[in-house]
């Protein structure tokens, strides 16, 4: 490469993957980085490109540490994360803080004296570590703390997983000694739990089924609670059935002794069995060093009756927190491996739901958290939130909300919020009274986003909206302030929805928060808060508070390019039933009628502008001079028109024939609409419409029409009779009647259908007597002594006398 060809140099950077310091309070950022030398005309000489990783040092990272703080601050000070990766920097941070407090925190298992501390594991002397689980009890705890030691440093994992020894000996022992000993227990699922925090690990934990077992530990430790509250309490011993499912209905479960264990003192290190001699004991003694004397004898039991309460209380408490520190990490690692979508259904059709729940009764913080972690998780699917709504959790949750630790505050308020998507959830959080305690959380910046959230969920109930009536002006102070923010407008839709209650309505208008609204909004030509102020006008009491605003909202009408503001701004309009306005004179200063027909007249205009303008001239046409002016502008004619075309549209014909109604109260309006349109037609053909609403307004309308014009009354009532009587008509034209053999063929069907009504002509009484006496006469074969008593010409006089009602 010449070096004077060469113009300058490009370098790009494209951020990576975000990840933890497996060591120190650090995260570690990848970055691919791309250095090319540029010619000219741009063109790319040469270039290299290198990953590298960037160490971000957080030795600040406490136990009150607040992720989402420092996360920000993070962002702000690296150019190499952008905003929008927050979520994930707080992920490693939170992750960073459980694992210092795990790491720092020692267990009780080292306060009993059961282990020595963990700089003395040594991993030259794993297999001396193994060898100790083929010991005693007091051996094996031993053993399993020491491995546990040793893989707790993230270095020693990767030649811990290819141990097949060793990992055989630990998924045995935890398989058959689990129930000995809440701190073997511990040790073993921890170190199982190691393995669980990185992804490559976990297929050693689905080897041994190291999940399944942690259920049925978790299943039994919660039973066992159960058992020592009541005999701690005196009160009745729990049902024993467990929680946990079975995969198959004849398969053993896992916490069952396995029938092919031999019951020996001390197993021995090399695994032969047969220098062993096995000596019969009496039946009625326990088995000496069996699985059967360390559950006999253990000491993890209240049912000790030289105990004195206080020692009980004592017991209790110390067993409880040992207890409490198992299922913390059982969960951690169920929660770990449940990143595969398959294990995670697993534990869902084996009720991990379930065993999640029953935790919540307890009081520790640090398990809380991680149950509600969990719960949040599983609540995105369907078969679990089903779950969790049979198990009463909107019910536990309330009181989460009061625990001083803002992280379970948060995940609560978190899990509140996937669970509001279903109604019958909503309406149990609405009854258990939670809105009053959401709202608190409102003002705190760490909650605000999902108390939002949430709120806007729960306000889609009409019965939840007066639970907001005291704190709505927290609410819209709070908003007013907050201009540009992320839940701005999460905050405007939970106000929309808040605005159709007549109180909260009649309270955002107060102190001139409906001018700050409508300022607001027309500076931002947000057609969201255009749509509050829509709800909060549909309360009638509040309309005369628009009137100031009338012609800002009118010029925004025809001058706005914004339709959705445009829509929102005519709803204003529409709901302004007021007698003080001269809507003649609005619509001649800003010459709205030359919009509105130009809108309503073009093709391409969306449905619902079209409607909305609709229900504006329903509006605007009770002023008289309005309705004159509509009908001289044309916009009646385009009304006519536009009912053609949406004629399928059952809200735009119903809408739009009330404009005529409203119309049609003038003189000079009726003049027009009768003599100079089709709009008496057109009313008379929807007199058939299917729809209710449509028949009862035309019906108005015509009955108008009929008392003013005397040529359309006539016409009016038959259609109104036919109408009214068309089932009868039609069952009429349906009629089918076969002559009979003795019936004569000139006589009239007792029905007579509507083509005979239509056709025939009733002709006057004398022409009938005329015609009947015409026929006599020229029949000869009548026999005329039939009218020797009377003449003929007299029943034509008797005949004239009738008048058309009695024939």
């Amino acid at each position: 490469m010449d070096p004077q060809v060469a113009k300058y140099v490009r370098t790009e950077r494209k951020p990576g993957p975000i990840d933890v310091h497996p060591n120190c309070d650090a995260i570690i950022l990848s970055y691919d980085i791309e250095v090319q030398i540029l010619g000219p005309n741009d063109s790319p000489l040469h270039g290299e490109k290198k990953t590298l990783k960037k160490t971000i040092e957080l030795p600040m990272i406490s136990s009150r540490t607040d992720c989402l703080a420092v996360a920000k601050e993070v962002a702000n000070q690296c150019n190499l994360i952008h905003h929008s990766r927050i979520s994930e920097v707080e992920q490693a941070i939170y992750y960073l803080k459980k694992r210092k407090l795990h790491g720092g925190a020692k267990g009780d298992h080292e306060k009993n004296g059961e282990a020595n501390n963990a700089t003395e594991a040594n991993y030259n002397n794993l297999n001396d570590y193994i060898e100790l689980l083929y010991e005693g009890m007091s051996e094996k705890v031993k053993g399993a703390h020491l491995i546990q030691s040793l893989a707790r440093d993230a270095e020693n994992l990767e030649a811990l997983s290819k141990n097949e020894t060793l990992i055989s000996a630990l998924g045995r022992v935890l398989r058959e000694d689990w129930k000995r000993s809440i701190s073997l227990s511990t040790h073993l699922v921890f170190t199982f739990f190691c393995f669980s925090v990185y992804s490559q690990f976990h297929h050693i934990i689905l080897k041994c089924k190291v999940g399944s077992i942690c259920m049925e530990i978790i299943d039994f430790e919660l039973r066992r609670y159960d058992k020592w509250k009541a005999e701690l309490e005196g009160g009745d011993v729990p049902s024993d059935m467990p929680l946990v499912k079975k995969t198959c209905p004849n398969s053993a479960s896992m916490s069952e002794i396995p029938r092919s264990r031999i019951p020996e003192p001390v197993r021995p290190k090399s695994g032969h069995f047969a220098d062993i001699t096995i000596k019969a004991t009496d039946s009625n003694k326990s088995l000496d060093g069996s699985v059967y004397d360390d559950l006999t004898t253990s000491m993890e039991s209240l049912d000790d009756k030289r105990l004195t309460p206080e020692q009980k209380m004592k017991r209790f408490r110390t067993l409880v927190k040992k207890q409490e520190h198992l299922l913390r990490v059982a969960y951690y690692l169920l929660l770990n491996i449940a990143e595969d979508e398959i294990v995670e259904e697993k534990m869902s059709k084996r009720n991990i739901t379930g065993l999640l729940i029953k935790v919540l009764e307890r009081n520790n913080d640090e398990l809380l958290i991680l149950i509600v972690t969990f719960l949040k998780k599983l609540s995105i699917m369907q078969c679990n939130k089903d779950t969790m709504a049979n198990h009463n959790i909107i019910e536990k949750l309330p009181k989460l909300l009061n625990s001083r630790s803002a992280d379970l505050v948060h995940l609560t308020l978190k899990l509140l919020f996937n669970l509001s998507f279903d109604q019958k959830l909503r309406t149990k959080m609405i009854r258990s009274g939670i809105i009053p305690k959401v709202i608190n959380f409102m003002g705190d910046e760490r909650h605000q986003e999902v108390v939002l959230k949430l709120l806007y969920h729960l306000s889609y109930d009409e019965d939840s909206k007066h639970y907001f009536v005291e704190s709505i002006g927290l609410i819209i102070d709070i908003f007013l302030l907050n201009v540009g923010n992320e839940g701005d407008k999460i905050m405007t839709a939970l106000c929309v929805n808040l605005a159709a209650h007549v109180e909260i309505s009649q309270q955002l208008v107060r102190e001139n928060r409906l001018q700050s609204l409508i300022m607001r909004a027309f500076t931002y030509e947000d057609s969201m808060l255009m749509k509050l102020v829509h709800n909060i006008s549909n309360n009638l009491s509040i309309s005369p508070s628009f009137i100031e605003f009338v012609g800002d909202i009118a010029k925004a009408v025809v001058k706005s390019k914004n339709l959705d503001f445009v829509t929102e701004c005519i709803g204003i309009l529409s709901n302004l039933h007021l007698p003080d306005l001269d809507w003649a004179e609005i619509f001649k200063h800003f010459g709205m009628q030359d919009w509105i027909k130009k809108t309503i007249t073009t093709s391409n205009t969306e449905p619902e502008l079209v409607l909305q303008v609709i229900v504006l001239l329903g509006t605007a046409g009770a002023d008289e001079n309005c309705a004159q002016l509509m009908c001289e502008s044309g916009i009646i004619i385009a009304l006519i028109d536009l009912l053609k075309t949406h004629q399928e549209d059952d809200e735009i014909v119903l809408q739009i024939v009330f404009v005529f109604y409203v119309t049609l109260w003038f003189e000079n309006s009726i003049e027009y609409l009768i003599s100079k349109t089709d709009v008496p037609a057109y009313l008379i053909d929807l007199l058939q419409d299917n729809n209710k609403n449509i028949q009862k307004i035309c019906n108005m309308c015509l009955t108008i029409i009929s008392e003013h014009d005397t040529s359309w009354a006539d016409r009016i009532r038959i259609e109104k009779f036919r109408h009214h009587n068309a089932q009868w008509l039609q069952m009429v034209d349906s009629q089918q009647l076969e002559p009979e053999e003795e019936e004569d063929e000139d006589e009239l069907p007792p029905y007579l259908n509507t083509e005979y009504l239509s056709q025939a002509v009733v002709r006057p009484v004398t022409a009938i007597g005329k015609m009947q006496d015409m026929e006599l006469l020229e029949d000869k074969e009548l026999d005329y002594d039939y009218f020797s008593t009377t003449r003929p010409d007299d029943d034509l006089d008797l005949l004239e006398e009738y008048d058309m009602e009695d024939l």
